[in-house]
């Protein structure tokens, strides 16, 4: 259907067609975000379970929990919901020809993150006079690891675990339900989607812009594949930097700067400067040659589907779809409710004043 042209009685059928599944996404969103809040509300219930076991023990069993609902149970309704079972899954999941050539663009889908990342950081600090938890800009789980050991699972869970369900419900289930209408909206409103997945204001945008550059590299290959690497690649640079803050030395180090540190310990310190230097160089080169590759993608047009209706056309259908606006609302409540409160209280305050 991708690449035929509508001809004028299709047309109708094409509307229908994706109004209905329209009302699956709207649908499948609602109901895993109503999974997060569930999850969310249940938190403080489970919480006691796992006091009494030993530090490495509650917290993986902590990220058992979280990955079983945000990542598990959300696929395995993806694959029912939108209809994007096992076999759509190992079709997608091939290694294309262009791997090594998208595998090499990693630098400029990283500095692009990165920057988006920091930007939003720095805005949130100044309109929330600095009360912002920088720390939710790269625990994607939202769990702190208490120890070095702990974060070994961690780490797991940021590589291995997210990516792959998470590449799997966006670019593969959402990404592959719109498509036939068009891979631009087709891969902004799974990208969307994604960023709001994360739950929180912090992470919103830079997901939201890794998910922009997954989608195209999705489109432009026609496998998952290089997403879901790429996609681990990037956890995993955030992974290694919660293993380095786990560890005595840089805990001692943040507590006391004047802190004297053993030689082990000072070692420690020099290759965790040494890496986040690493990263930082990799971040600004990345995004210097993002904006060069900007001219390459222009010349690249993904193959234009459906195109007597526009797009935005298209989104006003979405978005009229009750179940769209049910979980817009949603995503909302759970991606900004203490900062549209703050914003809130902040007003009524100056305005009584």
């Amino acid at each position: 259907m991708e690449n035929e042209e509508m001809t004028v009685e299709q047309a109708p059928d094409m509307m229908k067609s994706y109004k209905g599944d329209c009302l699956r996404l709207g649908a499948f969103l609602t109901v895993i975000m109503l999974i997060h809040i569930l999850a969310s509300g249940l938190a403080p219930l489970v919480a006691p379970l796992l006091a009494d076991m030993s530090s490495t023990a509650g917290y993986t069993l902590s990220l058992i929990y979280s990955g079983l609902f945000a990542q598990i149970i959300p696929s395995l309704l993806a694959a029912v919901m939108l209809k994007y079972g096992l076999k759509n899954m190992c079709g997608g999941f091939h290694v294309p020809k262009q791997a090594k050539k998208a595998f090499a663009n990693f630098p400029a889908i990283y500095g692009t993150g990165m920057t988006v990342n920091l930007v939003t950081m720095g805005i949130m600090l100044l309109i929330s006079g600095g009360k912002t938890d920088i720390s939710d800009s790269v625990n994607s789980t939202g769990l702190q690891p208490p120890d070095l050991v702990s974060s070994l699972p961690l780490f797991i869970m940021l590589t291995v675990i997210a990516p792959f369900f998470e590449e799997f419900i966006f670019r593969g289930a959402v990404l592959h339900l719109l498509k036939p209408y068009g891979s631009g909206i087709a891969v902004f409103v799974s990208a969307f989607c994604f960023g709001a997945y994360h739950g929180n204001l912090n992470q919103f945008f830079y997901a939201f812009a890794l998910g922009i550059l997954l989608g195209y590299i999705t489109c432009a290959t026609g496998s998952i594949f290089c997403s879901t690497v790429i996609h681990a690649m990037f956890n995993a640079v955030s992974g290694i930097i919660m293993i380095f803050i786990s560890t005595p030395a840089v805990q001692k180090k943040a507590l006391d700067p004047t802190a004297e540190l053993s030689d082990g310990e000072s070692l420690v310190i020099t290759f965790y400067a040494i890496f986040m230097i690493i990263v930082l160089l990799t971040a600004v080169i990345g995004f210097i040659s993002m904006i060069k590759k900007l001219k390459q993608i222009k010349k690249y047009r993904l193959p234009k589907v459906w195109g007597e209706v526009s797009n935005k056309k298209k989104m006003a259908v979405m978005l009229l779809t009750v179940p769209v606006i049910i979980s817009l609302l949603l995503m909302i409540d759970i991606t900004a409710p203490n900062f549209l409160e703050g914003l809130v209280s902040d007003f009524a305050e100056r305005f009584a004043a």
